[in-house]
C-alpha cells in the first residue's frame, strides 16, 4: 500500500464521531452543540484529508493500540474499520507490531536520565568493546533502516549490548516487510504513536517526521496524522458521560 498525494473525495460530514466515541448518541442528547463541534473536529481529516481511507484507518488503529490507552472494544472497532476500509490482515498485523514498540520508550526516556545520574555520582559508562563496535557498524550500514547511532542507542549499546541487539531486531522486523506497508506509511504510524497523549515522545516524533519528509511524505499528510491522533481525549467522554447519565 502506498500513500497518495491526491486529495481524497469528500464524504458526508456525519457519523465520524461515533467511530471514536461509544457515547456519541448520549452526547448528542445531552449537549447537541458540543456534539456537532466534536463531529466537525473529528471528521475534518476524514472529509478533507490526503490519505486513503485504509491508511487513515490504520493510523487510528495505531493510536488506539498505544498502552496505557489500549482498550479492547476500541481496538476491535479500529480493526473492523481498517478491514472495512480495505486494509489487509497483514497490514493490520504490521500496524499492531509497530504499535508494540511504544513500550520501548520506557528505556528511551529512562536511560538518558540514568546516565545523567551516573555522571553526577561519578560513575562512567563501560568502555566500548570490539563486539559493540561491530554492532554499531551493523546498525549504521545494514538492515531495513541503516541509521547513525544516536545518544540513546549509544547508551543502550554500552550498558547492555544483548538488549541492544534484541531491541533493534524487534523494532526493525516490521520495517523489513516492504511488501506490506511502504516506509512512508510506517513513518506516519510511528508519528501517530509518538504524538498521542499521554506519550508525547518528542525525540521519536521529530525523528520520524524528519525521515518521512526526507522520503517525500508531504507536510500536509503528517499534519493529517496529527489531527487523527488528536481525538484520543474523547475517551474522557466515553467514561464520563455514562457516569453522568447514571447520576442524572
Amino acid at each position: 500500500m502506498s500513500t497518495v498525494s491526491t486529495r481524497a473525495a469528500q464524504r458526508p460530514s456525519d457519523g465520524y464521531l461515533s467511530r471514536h466515541l461509544r457515547t456519541a448518541a448520549l452526547l448528542e442528547r445531552m449537549d447537541p452543540a458540543f456534539a456537532r463541534a466534536a463531529e466537525e473536529l473529528v471528521g475534518h481529516p476524514h472529509r478533507t484529508g490526503l490519505l486513503p481511507d485504509s491508511v487513515r484507518a490504520l493510523i487510528v488503529l495505531a493510536v488506539e493500540s498505544v498502552i496505557p490507552q489500549a482498550d479492547e472494544p476500541r481496538i476491535a472497532s479500529a480493526i473492523d474499520q481498517a478491514l472495512a476500509d480495505g486494509a489487509s490482515e497483514a497490514e493490520v498485523l504490521c500496524t499492531l507490531e509497530i504499535a508494540c514498540s511504544i513500550g520501548l520508550h520506557t528505556v528511551s526516556i529512562g536511560l538518558p536520565l540514568l546516565i545523567e545520574e551516573m555522571e553526577l555520582a561519578g560513575l562512567a559508562l563501560p568502555e566500548q568493546t570490539v563486539r559493540q563496535r561491530q554492532l554499531q557498524r551493523a546498525l549504521e550500514t545494514t538492515g531495513p533502516r541503516p541509521r547513525p547511532l544516536n545518544r540513546i542507542y549509544e547508551g543502550i549499546l554500552r550498558m547492555d549490548p544483548d538488549y541492544f541487539t534484541a531491541r533493534v531486531r524487534f523494532i526493525d522486523l516490521p520495517w523489513e516487510q516492504e511488501s506490506v506497508l511502504d516506509d512512508g506509511i510506517k513513518h506516519l504510524l510511528s508519528i501517530a504513536i509518538d504524538a498521542v497523549s499521554p506519550q508525547h515522545y518528542v525525540d521519536g516524533l521529530r525523528k520520524h517526521m524528519r525521515e518521512a519528509l526526507q522520503i517525500g511524505v508531504s507536510p500536509e499528510a503528517i499534519l493529517e496524522v496529527l489531527e487523527l491522533a488528536s481525538v484520543t481525549g474523547l475517551r474522557t467522554l466515553d467514561v464520563g458521560l455514562e457516569v453522568l447519565a447514571q447520576r442524572s
